[in-house]
């Protein structure tokens, strides 16, 4: 068995990967201000939630963006598990050429997205991730990795727009009534549902005129559900792309 562990900045989902149906999360807030000791107690309860003894437990893989908390992970690991983890940019390279100015500036997350959407779908490909940013990750007809797009993500705008404002609400992400809203916290879930979902069909859009072919496009992340109910054209939906990525990384390169 696989413990994935995904750090993002939002929060960090913690897997036991079987295999490609079989996988079983957890999501925990990301906080600077966790010990090891408190990852520790969120590793134990993952196990006894889901019925399933830490020593089974062969690999563990580590993709993260956020390097404050490596440290606290790795020795919290260490002190449960008794294993090293292995951290997926530093110990274990993603195989994908990348065509980045400075490759070293592109998110490990952003590569593991494209890596697993190349083992499930043709390229090329358009791999969309809802999270506190929304990225588009552009792999190229070739199965390289070609560059993208960063946009804030809706919790992100969210926030902003609450902070910033002196009488707008802070709402909740919902598909409204109507397109028009008819009070102001429908208006703020019309312009936010309606914004993105032209957001992600405008950018398609764009990119495929731009390498005048058509793209495959995978979606995963939170929110991508909900945007998916009014897309115009097919994509692939995979809620657990970052894990089936490191699923596909281990089985590659690992004994």
């Amino acid at each position: 068995m696989i413990l994935g562990i995904d750090i993002g900045n939002t929060t960090v989902e913690v897997a036991l990967i079987k295999d490609l149906e079989n996988i079983k999360s957890m999501k925990f807030k990301t906080d600077l201000d966790k010990t090891p000791d408190d990852w520790l107690l969120n590793f134990h309860f993952l196990h006894s939630f889901f019925n399933e003894e830490k020593s089974k437990v062969e690999h563990i893989l580590v993709s993260s963006v956020v390097p404050q908390i490596d440290n606290s992970i790795k020795t919290s690991i260490a002190k449960y598990y008794g294993i090293k983890p292995i951290f997926i940019g530093k110990d274990l390279n993603i195989p994908i050429k990348i065509n980045y100015e400075n490759p070293s500036q592109v998110g490990v997350d952003r590569l593991l997205n494209s890596f697993a959407a190349l083992q499930i779908l043709s390229s090329p490909i358009i791999c969309i991730d809802f999270g506190t940013a929304i990225t588009f990750d552009i792999v190229n007809r070739h199965g390289e990795y070609d560059g993208g797009l960063i946009f804030p993500g809706i919790e992100t705008s969210i926030k902003c727009l609450f902070s910033k404002t002196a009488k707008l609400p802070k709402v909740s992400m919902e598909k409204p009534n109507s397109v028009v809203g008819k009070n102001t916290v429908n208006s703020i879930q019309s312009g936010l549902y309606y914004g993105y979902l032209s957001l992600v069909e405008g950018v398609i859009e764009r990119i495929e005129s731009f390498y005048k072919e058509d793209f495959n496009v995978v979606i995963t992340g939170g929110n991508a559900n909900l945007i998916l109910q009014d897309l115009k054209r097919k994509v692939f939906y995979e809620p657990k792309l970052p894990m089936k990525g490191i699923f596909y990384l281990a089985k590659s390169h690992l004994k």
